[in-house]
């Protein structure tokens, strides 16, 4: 009897960890393209649907789930998920704060399970591997489609930044790069334990994947390889081969030598491999983590709360991104993560949040140093050497990018970190079996960030139907889907601007201003720091005669974005309409001189014939004809600008050249 219930035990296992490789492999596949992210919604869907089905498995089983009995790991899970329902209590958009808030109860629930799995021994690698490496070569897959088809329209790739032309199945290249970083360990595991054939199909995948690494040009993965290995190797001869000093010495010899070749083929090919040696996009990082320091500041216990870091972020100025983009300074590019997720938990859950999630990784990385230590096998510290490895290099990356926004990293994340947990099992008391109400918890947990998905779906479908309207002035069509939006649910799109915005411009173009004004009210309630909101209400006050009120929001959006070009002709204007020809002049003169906006020389005909006019009265050797002269006033304008001239150091001699 005994013998056929472990044999029933085995083979339900077994159904699990199928199922389970066949969820992972599924993750390039699954996309929505009805949705503005194809990828974000429908994996985060998939990896709902992986834990709901797990747990009733396990309930169906009757499974002997053992989770690690480790108050440091349950302090931090639960302080982290705590602080962020708290912030729901205080964030300023509570329906972006509602779903970051789903997205950690996904997450949580994810690495409790995966650590309750491998510590059960409920789970292999084995079969996790299979499900990766399959996940894994679809990715590549579609990568080498989409360069194939790229390449045969006649872009050539590796010409300047062309790189950033691939989407991959993860609507990015750089996202592609730390997704297959974190397959990485699976695949070398593949090529380790597997039988002969699966050995060589595995080798294969690896070896492409970091192939497309290189070719593909992601610095932040391939620096977190390096790092990861540099920090690896000496973990590795003190704990793998310690007597053998030698091997050490020798394998960073072989390793400084890779290296010193890496750079002189960067060096030796820097048009080939242009991203490698640009840095355009580590001075748009820094610009973003100034800004989110200085968010931190002033929010240093709890944050301004989950999910609104992009809603706060432009109030600390966009005017220097004009070094990098002037898309993002002029607020037509917007950014929704500061590309360094622990600055974005920092600055979103404050200290509190941040310690808690910082703590997670602290208790795996110290699960991995217990077992190296008290392992006596030298194939599983192998193993969980060469996870730790990649735990490490994921760090990095979330240091310098955003994998924590993404549901199919996160999901392989929580079974590495789930792995390099579970396996400390010398180290920790094991609990009693099967606790019913533990996965009760986690099935609630799963439940609850699939019904809020679910909710936001539709919205986001929605929101993308807007976004195409607008783009071909469908005036209507935006009206039609924005009644379809739940703003209970849903308030920003995927720019962060809000959904009620369009609705506004499309009523105004429509004639109906009063209706547009009331949009355009409540896009400032739902996101007050967006340029697009604050340009148009300053707009539709100063239709309606408002001077003072329009001024207000003009000199907000200009505080936020000085050069903002269509803020300083608007706000130009008010100045003049209100009688103030030399404020006028003094704003205009903020706008960059350009002889193809004909909307910009019709205010310096207008504004700058009425300030020659008041600078003739006081005094000032101007002609008379001059004034009159629109080409005068065009080049002391341009002229004064070239020689950096501030507005109170104007000079009106005009260039003997012209």
């Amino acid at each position: 009897m005994l013998l056929l219930k472990a044999m029933g035990q085995i083979k339900n296992i077994n159904f699990l960890q199928i199922s389970l490789a066949i969820f992972l492999a599924l993750i390039p596949l699954i996309q929505i393209h009805s949705l503005s992210d194809p990828t974000l919604l429908s994996r985060q869907l998939l990896y709902i649907g992986l834990g709901i089905f797990s747990i009733l498995l396990l309930w169906l089983f009757k499974a002997e789930l053992i989770f690690p009995n480790s108050n440091f790991l349950r302090f931090a899970l639960i302080s982290w998920f705590a602080i962020s329902a708290l912030s729901l209590f205080y964030a300023y958009n509570f329906q972006e704060a509602l779903y970051s808030f789903s997205k950690t109860s996904l997450y949580i629930a994810g690495i409790a399970l995966f650590a309750g799995l491998f510590y059960s021994g409920l789970i292999q690698l084995r079969a996790i591997s299979i499900g990766l490496m399959l996940s894994s070569g679809i990715a590549l897959f579609y990568l080498g489609l989409e360069i194939s088809e790229i390449t045969s329209g006649g872009l050539n790739l590796w010409s300047q930044k062309n790189l950033y032309e691939l989407h991959t199945v993860f609507g990015h290249k750089n996202l592609y790069s730390s997704f297959q970083l974190l397959c990485i360990p699976f695949l070398i595991y593949g090529m380790l334990n597997f039988k002969l054939n699966g050995k060589i199909v595995a080798g294969i995948i690896l070896l492409a994947v970091l192939v497309s690494l290189l070719l593909i040009q992601t610095k932040a993965v391939l620096l977190g390889i390096f790092l990861a290995i540099t920090m690896c190797i000496p973990i590795a001869g003190k704990y793998l081969f310690p007597k053998k000093r030698k091997w050490l010495i020798g394998i960073f010899i072989f390793y400084g030598l890779v290296l010193i070749l890496g750079v002189l083929v960067v060096n030796k090919f820097p048009d080939k491999l242009t991203l490698l040696s640009n840095n355009d996009t580590v001075r748009e990082r820094i610009l973003l983590w100034t800004n989110t320091f200085e968010m931190i500041r002033e929010h240093p216990l709890l944050g301004v709360g989950a999910g609104n870091w992009q809603v706060f972020f432009p109030s600390y100025g966009l005017g220097d991104f004009m070094q990098t983009n002037y898309l993002v300074s002029d607020g037509y590019t917007t950014f929704q993560r500061p590309h360094n997720d622990f600055l974005w938990v920092l600055s979103e859950l404050g200290i509190l949040g941040f310690l808690a999630y910082l703590g997670v990784f602290i208790y795996a990385i110290w699960s991995a140093i217990q077992v190296l230590k008290s392992e006596s096998h030298i194939k599983q510290k192998r193993i969980v050497l060469l996870f730790l490895s990649s735990l490490l290099a994921y760090i990095f990356v979330g240091f310098v990018d955003f994998p924590l926004e993404r549901n199919e990293h996160q999901l392989v994340l929580a079974i590495l970190l789930g792995f390099l947990i579970g396996s400390n099992r010398k180290a920790t008391n094991i609990e009693p079996i099967f606790r019913k109400w533990q996965l009760l918890v986690l099935m609630l947990l799963f439940l609850f960030s699939a019904a809020i998905t679910l909710l936001r779906l539709p919205n986001e479908q929605n929101a993308k139907k807007i976004a195409i309207a607008h783009a071909s002035g469908n005036w209507n069509g935006i009206l039609k889907a924005y009644k379809k939006i739940n703003p209970t649910f849903y308030t920003l799109d995927n720019f962060s601007i809000p959904c009620v915005w369009y609705a506004g411009v499309a009523q105004f173009s429509l004639g109906n201003t009063a209706l547009a004004k009331q949009c355009f009210e409540q896009a400032y309630a739902f996101n007050p720091y967006q340029i697009h909101v604050l340009n148009n209400l300053a707009s539709i006050n100063e239709l309606e005669g408002n001077h003072q009120k329009s001024l207000v929001y003009y000199d907000e959006l200009l505080r936020i974005s000085p050069k903002q070009p269509d803020a300083i002709l608007n706000k130009s204007a008010v100045l003049f309409n209100m009688g103030k020809k030399m404020e006028a002049m003094e704003c205009l003169y903020q706008f960059k001189y350009d002889e193809s906006n004909t909307q910009f020389l019709q205010y310096l005909k207008l504004i700058g014939k009425n300030y020659l006019i008041e600078m003739q009265k006081s005094g000032k050797d101007i002609a008379l004809e001059s004034v009159y002269d629109i080409d005068f006033i065009k080049d002391i304008f341009r002229e004064n600008q070239l020689k950096m001239h501030k507005f109170e150091d104007l000079e009106f001699i005009r260039n003997e050249k012209n």
